[in-house]
């Protein structure tokens, strides 16, 4: 009789689980964080993504109420973040660093996850960026380096980060726009690139002006060009042409940073994190950040439904253009 009981309660208390009323999770999300959250960004300790993952890690730590700690895992061109991220608990405690290059890394043969595992839960802003070469480069203008990639047709290389990134499509996108060959060098992040540009290994690069600007400033290093639709009067790239100037016009692949969590996170867990990510866009800190960063463009969005829809619907456009320029199958 008593082990018909125990069936019994048993067998009531898995119930709920059964019909699907989540009763489990209103504990995990009423006491969530709980403990140390892990932001997991694909790029190297030294690039200019890392310094935005580690400002809003801070911020968004000190508006949660637990550590959110950075781990940098730049390999395999987005595929060893986002693997990491898709084999942990949908549970919020694992966040992927959201940017455009994704687009392109996820029609990659190398990246495993399914893409659709993915939320675009928050985007933040957008990144200006510039082609930059050393101080002594023999390149005075951006019309140096078109002339040398004229008369020496794919033997000019230029440095970037990852094969389908947003860097390597903002690349494709402008020589394609002049109509010269060129030769790409990827990196794991764009900190990589610049160092290796600075070194004399590699002549040209693209990269955030941020992690450049004090090697400008001290004159190791010139900006050429700056890849937008429009001029800027932020310190330092007031007087850069950008491709108009040359009479070329063509859509743009900016990149967007923000976060990614795991499509199956509750929804009272995904609010938090975004009044978090609002709270930190909002503080005294990301302004001193933005006044310091001429390049960063405030783009908050918190409509999760239409940053995802948006995200992959630039994931499908680039997945054709990335195989039209033959670089996927």
């Amino acid at each position: 009789m008593w082990k018909s009981v125990a069936k019994w309660v048993t067998g009531l208390a898995a119930l709920p689980l059964a019909l699907g009323l989540g009763f489990a999770d209103k504990p995990l999300a009423q006491d969530w964080p709980a403990h140390t959250i892990e932001m997991v960004c694909a790029t190297d300790p030294g690039s200019g993504a890392a310094n935005w993952c580690r400002l809003m890690a801070e911020l968004t730590g000190k508006e949660l109420g637990q550590p959110v700690q950075v781990l940098f895992k730049g390999g395999g061109n987005g595929n060893e973040a986002a693997e990491y991220v898709a084999s942990r608990p949908a549970d919020g405690y694992t966040w992927l660093q959201r940017n455009t290059s994704y687009a392109g890394y996820m029609n990659l043969a190398t990246f495993r996850p399914d893409p659709e595992d993915f939320v675009d839960l928050v985007d933040v802003e957008k990144f200006l960026y510039v082609i930059a070469v050393p101080g002594d480069s023999k390149y005075e203008t951006f019309e140096d380096v078109i002339e040398d990639m004229k008369a020496n047709p794919g033997k000019v290389s230029v440095a970037g980060n990852k094969i389908g990134s947003a860097h390597h499509v903002h690349l494709i996108k402008l020589f394609e726009a002049f109509g010269v060959e060129w030769n790409f060098v990827p990196y794991q992040g764009s900190g990589s690139a610049m160092k290796d540009t600075l070194g004399g290994h590699v002549p040209v690069a693209i990269g955030p002006p941020g992690i450049w600007m004090p090697h400008v400033e001290a004159g190791n290093a010139r900006f050429l060009l700056l890849l937008n639709e429009e001029p800027t009067d932020a310190p330092g790239l007031a007087d850069l042409p950008i491709p108009a100037d040359f009479g070329k016009s063509y859509k743009f692949s900016h990149q967007v940073q923000g976060m990614f969590v795991r499509n199956d996170t509750p929804e009272e867990i995904r609010e938090k994190i975004r009044q978090a990510f609002q709270a930190a866009v909002s503080s005294p800190e990301y302004q001193a950040y933005l006044e310091k960063n001429p390049h960063v463009v405030l783009a908050f969005s918190a409509d999760t439904q239409k940053n995802t829809q948006d995200f992959h619907e630039i994931r499908e456009q680039l997945g054709k253009f990335l195989k039209d320029q033959g670089l996927t199958q």
